[in-house]
């Protein structure tokens, strides 16, 4: 064991080379997640600027989850929560049913006001959709990273050590080899591979036999430089195919995440207008139900002095009845479809959350459809990705081309050896101990059934690329004719509930005067009427107004002319000019005309 060990400690200097070799396979090989998060980044944003221009550029980065380790994480048998039906925890009320600890004014969670720039801002950086769609983007730049990696140089380095003993008459030979192998491989542009490997063996004989006359240690090393060019099959642009195509990926992923922000721009902003009329629609239903209430009371007091019959008064304290459970019904639509905002947006449920509202100011454009299908054609991200996509099943069909002709293979080598005369010869190579290789090889095409298979596939894969790229560009027309006209008919919308709402608000304070006014009291029914109409004209007109709201955005969106900058603020079109200014709505202005004028159009 003395001696294992000095020959052990003799080696260390001859060890000088595989040690440096080793280092130099080490450095560089090992880098950080947050290194290559980086370098995701400037990628996607080097990208992003190329493809869609500066206001293109936004933050694509995404999260490291925190490495939590779980109890039952190697759990072969997880618990099960399921307790017996006498162990459930719920319990009946006690007292009266309509209070509830849970609605309880007194226990008050902290409030988060969101108004359409801060919903959208919130929206971008907690929305659970939002953020797998920002994954999705870092996953296909990741995989541009792995393909250039494979066409870049590659470092290898194998150090293997070996103790090998013979028996032999009661005595042996034991030896300690120790071997460092260190390779660079490089894909070369048109096709073939190229590699430079060096490998240096340190051989010490521990324990010799009595016969043994070899020396105690050795060492050899060498180098080998090997190149392979394909000259028919493989040769030429189809080798760098799978290249190109996760380069071109990464440009199809950008538009994708681009086209999404603003899709989810606009449907952000469809929600935000929807619960303004909700909140709005609560507003409604809250006026029909004071004025239903003041005719239930004015009912009650006409019955009570004998003018009116037991059924009028009922039916009329039966309206506000009415009127009460719509409004919880109005209040509970309200509060699900903010809970479901909460959701989409990343927000706890049981977070308060008040939408407050804000002046947003969407201008109409002027439509003139031949131009605006002719924009849209032109300017949309995913109809300009359809259109490469027919470019890639090109490149595919010379790619399956290609696979059907021979092999045709240059092949050399040249292995450079240090002097087999030495037994310790460092790193001095010898000319005269080397020796070189070249061939050339031929393959037949004799067996090219399933090349052949997959060539006639490629020519139907590009038969249906290039129709389903003339369908989707239809499909644009499509939608942007759709989109006109849905501005058109909300705008018209506007315009008749607008004057709807002038017409009931008439209509119900020309009933309400001529009762005070008559001597005959009027059936309460008419004014239960005209106060449903006007709430259902308040509702469409307000319907109408967030209609066109939308519509306008959608229109931008489907001529590929919505822009939307890195925190979410919707970029107006800079040459985005108003047909006719646009109606300002107001819902609790009153009428013109005084209610002598009413009466008198009655």
């Amino acid at each position: 064991m003395r001696r294992l060990a000095q020959q052990i400690m003799r080696c260390k200097t001859s060890l000088g080379l595989l040690t440096l070799l080793g280092c130099l396979a080490l450095v560089g090989c090992y880098g950080s997640v947050e290194r290559l998060d980086q370098d995701v980044a400037e990628m996607i944003a080097q990208r992003q600027q190329l493809a869609l221009g500066q206001e293109g550029v936004n933050d694509a980065s995404v999260n490291t989850p925190d490495r939590i380790r779980s109890p039952s994480l190697y759990d072969e048998q997880p618990a099960t929560n399921n307790p017996a039906a006498a162990e459930l925890p719920a319990t009946p009320i006690v007292g009266d049913a309509s209070q509830s600890e849970v609605l309880d004014p007194s226990i008050r969670v902290d409030e988060i006001e969101l108004d359409l720039p801060a919903l959208l801002s919130y929206s971008i950086e907690h929305a659970p959709e939002y953020r797998s769609e920002k994954e999705r983007l870092f996953l296909s730049t990741l995989s541009l990273i792995v393909e250039r990696h494979l066409w870049g140089p590659r470092f290898f380095n194998t150090l293997s050590a070996d103790l090998a003993g013979t028996p032999e008459s009661g005595d042996y030979d034991t030896a300690m080899s120790l071997v460092n192998d260190f390779a660079v491989t490089q894909r070369l542009p048109y096709g073939g591979t190229a590699s430079v490997s060096a490998l240096v063996n340190y051989t010490n004989l521990l324990q010799q036999s009595s016969a043994n006359t070899s020396p105690d240690e050795t060492q050899t090393s060498g180098l080998n430089a090997a190149i392979n060019l394909p000259l028919l099959r493989g040769a030429g642009q189809v080798a760098r195919e799978d290249l190109i195509q996760a380069e071109r990926d990464l440009i199809y992923a950008v538009r994708d995440f681009e086209r999404f922000r603003r899709a989810f721009f606009v449907d952000i902003a469809n929600t935000y207008f929807n619960l303004l009329r909700q909140q709005q629609r609560i507003k409604n239903q809250e006026r029909q139900l004071e004025g239903l209430t003041r005719l239930a009371d004015q009912q009650r007091a006409f019955y009570e002095a004998e003018l009116v019959s037991r059924f009028e008064a009922d039916d009329a304290a039966a309206q506000v009845l009415f009127g009460k459970s719509d409004l919880a019904q109005v209040v509970d639509d309200y509060a699900t479809s903010l809970d479901t905002l909460k959701l989409r947006i990343g927000i706890p449920v049981e977070q308060m959350l008040v939408i407050t509202p804000v002046q947003i100011d969407v201008p109409q454009p002027a439509l003139d459809q031949a131009q605006s299908i002719k924009i849209g054609q032109a300017a949309r991200l995913d109809l300009q990705t359809r259109s490469d996509r027919v470019d890639d099943a090109r490149r595919a069909l010379r790619v399956a081309k290609n696979n059907l002709r021979g092999d045709l293979d240059v092949n050399a080598s040249v292995d450079l050896n240090s002097d087999s005369n030495r037994d310790i010869d460092g790193v001095d190579l010898e000319l005269r101990d080397s020796d070189y290789n070249i061939g050339l090889e031929y393959s037949a095409p004799l067996d090219r059934k399933i090349e052949l298979a997959q060539y006639r596939s490629s020519l139907v894969d590009l038969e249906r690329s290039e129709r389903d790229y003339r369908i989707q560009r239809d499909r644009v027309a499509l939608d942007i004719r759709d989109a006109i006209r849905t501005i058109q008919r909300a705008k018209l919308t506007l315009q008749l509930q607008a004057e709807n709402v002038d017409l009931a608000e008439r209509r119900l304070e020309s009933l309400r005067i001529k009762q005070q006014r008559s001597k005959d009291n009027i059936q309460p029914r008419r004014i239960i009427e005209a106060e449903q109409d006007l709430l259902d004209a308040r509702n469409r007109r307000d319907q109408s107004l967030a209609d066109l709201q939308t519509s306008v955005l959608n229109y931008l969106l489907q001529t590929g002319q919505m822009r939307v900058d890195a925190q979410g603020r919707w970029l107006v079109p800079g040459t985005l000019q108003s047909a006719e200014p646009a109606q300002e709505v107001v819902p609790e202005e009153a009428p013109d005309e005084s209610p002598e004028d009413a009466i008198e159009d009655e």
